[in-house]
């Protein structure tokens, strides 16, 4: 099984398992997208935020991008900051960086 494949499988499997445990778990999902924390984080594949935040969907709204830049200039970063604040009404906004961050270089 190609890496792609198994992320879809599993993928499959996980959405299975919460309805199994719960039938209304994604019934539930549209409903709550009220998180008060707007999570700007990088994309580093070792530092997934809703894992080192111990949250649960709907509980943090996240944008990712290498080095967690916020840069005036990019409008991706701009739509998702405009989306959480004047829609969602998030109550806060944190920029998280990690050590060694490949994005800004090691010194």
């Amino acid at each position: 099984m190609k890496p792609f494949e198994k992320i879809l499988q599993d993928n499959k499997d996980w959405a299975a398992q919460m309805v199994a445990e719960d039938p209304n778990y994604f019934k539930r999902l549209i409903e709550i997208q009220s998180p008060e924390v707007l999570w700007i984080g990088c994309s580093d594949s070792r530092v997934p935020a809703d894992k080192i935040t111990g949250t649960q969907p709907g509980e943090i709204f996240v944008h990712r991008n290498v080095a967690n830049l916020v840069i005036h200039t990019d409008l991706n970063l701009l739509s998702v900051l405009q989306y959480a604040v004047e829609v969602i009404k998030v109550k806060h906004v944190i920029v998280c960086g990690h050590h060694n961050c490949g994005g800004i270089g090691r010194h």
